[in-house]
């Protein structure tokens, strides 16, 4: 049996099972059991590419990706500025894999991705959106690339951008710290800590 056949059957016996005191143990164990099978299927299906695929290793002094719909330019601006040679098409998604490339400026080594093409919804999984818009979280530096004739995919791409926690051309929220006389000091999160030094 498969790992997708068993992550099925998983999934089959936690629709199955009535959620209570009694089997709210049992169906813990079994999406644990669901969690490492669905990560073990990620791995294999991401090592099984040799080097291509959606996770790349940053070299250089900075890393720029480059994002936007298919067909609007991406490869082209690519194999313009680095010494890559993306593969050029005039029809949609003619880029499938990440396509790096590296470009000199003022003695800076810049690494810079071409990246397949992303669609409305991307951030909810259409596409491989999830996966493509995964490279530009660890990216230094996003650069969103238009068609001048559809000016209006800016919003959309931002609001897929967003949809995966990141927020361009946005500064962080100032975190303050004030001084009370009583009380200590209070820690709120909103996930659990897994680690909280009484000192810090």
């Amino acid at each position: 049996m498969g790992i997708e056949d068993k992550i099925k059957d998983i999934e089959e016996e936690i629709q199955k099972t009535p959620y209570n005191k009694a089997t709210s143990h049992h169906i813990g164990k079994l999406k644990a059991k669901l969690s490492r099978l669905k990560e073990e299927s990620l791995q294999r299906s991401s090592s099984g590419h040799k080097g291509q695929g959606f996770h790349m290793k940053k070299t250089g002094d900075a890393t720029v990706v480059l994002v936007g719909f298919p067909s609007v330019g991406k490869s082209t601006l690519l194999n313009e500025i680095t010494n890559a040679e993306s593969k050029v098409g005039a029809y949609q998604f003619t880029t499938l894999d990440i396509v790096p490339g590296v470009m000199e400026h003022k003695n800076a080594k810049i690494q810079v991705f071409d990246i397949p093409g992303i669609i409305t919804g991307a951030s909810s999984g259409k596409g491989r959106g999830k996966e493509i818009l995964s490279v530009a979280r660890t990216a230094d530096l996003i650069l969103v690339v238009l068609d001048t004739l559809n000016p209006q995919h800016l919003k959309v791409i931002l609001n897929e951008l967003r949809n995966i926690g990141i927020r361009p051309n946005e500064h962080p929220p100032d975190v303050t710290v004030n001084r009370k006389k009583l009380g200590g000091v209070k820690v709120s999160s909103t996930c659990p800590l897994t680690h909280l030094d009484e000192k810090t």
